[in-house]
């Protein structure tokens, strides 16, 4: 697998129906024990980086508090959807509930959410500097 495959991104923010009623996608970001313990055993048994993704929880808080107990597992990032597991597409991105979670860490965290164009890198840019 080394030889094929670049990293492994534990996809931990789908908030389908079909993904939450067995358990996976957002379903595991109530579960921080069992994260930790999918993404150790991942990090100890793969020989390239990990990373995975997870959407706002209910406070920004809330976010860090998940975000760094996956920190100690040793992923190599962690990518942040901009929208909580109740919120749809049609709802914006937090861009700045994002950037509070960036600056609590010293990892990458990746902004996702409503990047369509390279103006929106710009514009989370702008967001991220008047906090």
């Amino acid at each position: 697998m080394c030889k094929d495959v670049a990293a492994i991104d534990m996809n931990m923010g789908c908030p389908k129906a079909f993904s939450i009623g067995v358990g996976m996608g957002a379903a595991l970001l109530t579960k921080p024990d069992l994260i930790h313990d999918i993404l150790t055993t991942l990090k100890r048994n793969l020989c390239v980086p990990v990373t995975c993704k997870i959407r706002l929880l209910n406070s920004t808080g809330d976010t860090v508090e998940l975000a760094r107990r996956i920190e100690t597992t040793g992923v190599s990032a962690i990518a942040v959807h901009g929208r909580k597991v109740s919120e749809r597409p049609r709802d914006p991105a937090n861009w700045s509930e994002i950037a509070h979670v960036v600056d609590a860490f010293s990892i990458p965290i990746i902004a996702n959410g409503d990047v369509f164009q390279y103006q929106d890198f710009h514009n989370i840019q702008a967001v991220a500097a008047k906090r």
